[in-house]
């Protein structure tokens, strides 16, 4: 009996033990995501603050197309806290090199049925503000090898972003299927007379494999930027963002 017993307890130590040991590798599982016609969806939360005083606030929803080699399309809409009207709210579509922009701001400037701006070429674009593009798989295993703490799909650590030099720390989560939930980073710098400045990003993933289609607007309704410059200054200013922090380069 004594001999049965103790096949019983060690079978299932042996049950109870295999899920942890066949923990999903993140990079492995965000590779298997890139199919033509898929994508997730994403909803993303910027703040500044210096010497406590907010001073910028950015919010991005949106959803990102894959293919076989990562991310080939995003569509996504930026608004700004300090104006949160419809006219603050710029929508943009990034399809290979080509950036379009759109916002109820520029139909006081752009020309009777023009809708959409082609900025100049953006072949760096990258739809999301964090320090570092984590649907890029090389630069999330980078990233996982330098977590300090991996515990419960909760990945901790500090990182040096693909913009800057200054490194940031990081909390990554990821769901059973080892695929990214949740994202934030946070970064802080002293300017000595200036004071400190701290910037935080708090991204979020969900709907991950759902059916996705990104397409260029109607060449009708684009005008070039070079041909509608004021356009964008003035609706930008109004949103009180650059399009260096709204498009920010890999």
């Amino acid at each position: 009996m004594k001999r049965v017993l103790a096949a019983a307890v060690a079978a299932a130590a042996l049950v109870t033990a295999s899920p942890a040991q066949a923990a999903v590798d993140p990079v492995k599982a965000l590779k298997k995501q890139f199919v033509a016609g898929h994508g997730v969806t994403i909803s993303e939360v910027s703040r500044t603050q210096q010497e406590g005083k907010k001073l910028e606030y950015l919010r991005m929803t949106g959803t990102f197309a894959f293919g076989e080699s990562g991310v080939v399309a995003s569509d996504i809409t930026l608004r700004g806290a300090l104006k949160p009207s419809s006219e603050a709210a710029l929508r943009f579509l990034i399809i290979g090199k080509k950036v379009y922009a759109q916002s109820a701001g520029f139909k006081r400037e752009l020309p009777e049925g023009k809708s959409w701006l082609l900025l100049d070429d953006a072949s760096n674009a990258s739809a999301t503000t964090q320090p570092i593009d984590i649907f890029r798989s090389g630069k999330l295993k980078s990233l996982l090898s330098h977590a300090k703490s991996a515990k419960g799909g909760l990945y901790r650590g500090s990182f040096h972003g693909d913009r800057e030099r200054q490194a940031f720390d990081y909390r990554l989560s990821v769901s059973s299927t080892g695929l990214p939930s949740r994202f934030h980073t946070s970064s802080k710098s002293d300017y000595g007379t200036l004071g400190w400045y701290r910037e935080t990003t708090d991204s979020r993933y969900t709907a991950w494999g759902h059916k996705v289609t990104i397409e260029a607007p109607p060449e009708d309704q684009v005008i070039d930027i070079k041909d509608a410059e004021a356009a964008l200054d003035e609706v930008l200013e109004e949103i009180q963002v650059i399009p260096n922090e709204a498009l920010a380069t890999r």
